[in-house]
């Protein structure tokens, strides 16, 4: 029995070498066409994400409106004067991120596809966010303020 397993798995070994030789080259044949994208292929490399979005948060009161790279920060106490940040808006892994600055004005937003609740109303948002600014780090969902939020 042991010398059956050793020649099958030599024979298996065989094999996979034999699978992995280039095949002779034809001069004449056109070059094989790219395999086609599949549906989930092309959602990880494309941002399917809204240009404009706006994420908030409760316990403490925060809100980013997204539009590309560009944010605006509000909380209660400034409404009327957001603070302004600029970064890049980056895909990684599917999570849409937008960071930049430096020191204490550096600043990182990350939204993921994943349905969130708010903790105080009955509204179902698409995406979660995190907004992590200088050292302090804000939890919340996001939306994409065009489309009507919906009650679950």
């Amino acid at each position: 029995m042991k010398q059956f397993c050793i020649s099958a798995l030599m024979l298996v070994a065989l094999s996979a070498c034999d699978a992995q030789k280039p095949a002779p080259e034809d001069s004449n044949a056109a070059a094989p066409a790219p395999a086609p994208m599949t549906a989930k292929a092309d959602s990880v490399l494309k941002d399917d994400f809204p240009q404009v979005l706006q994420a908030s948060g409760t316990e403490p009161f925060w809100g980013v409106r997204v539009d590309g790279g560009k944010l605006d920060y509000t909380t209660p106490e400034t409404q009327d004067a957001p603070r302004h940040f600029e970064g890049e808006r980056t895909l990684n892994d599917g999570l849409l991120v937008v960071q930049g600055g430096e020191g204490d004005a550096a600043f990182r937003l990350t939204l993921e596809h994943a349905p969130c609740s708010d903790g105080m109303s009955d509204l179902s948002h698409p995406y979660t966010a995190e907004f992590v600014l200088g050292k302090d780090t804000f939890k919340g969902c996001a939306r994409d303020p065009a489309v009507a939020v919906e009650a679950p």
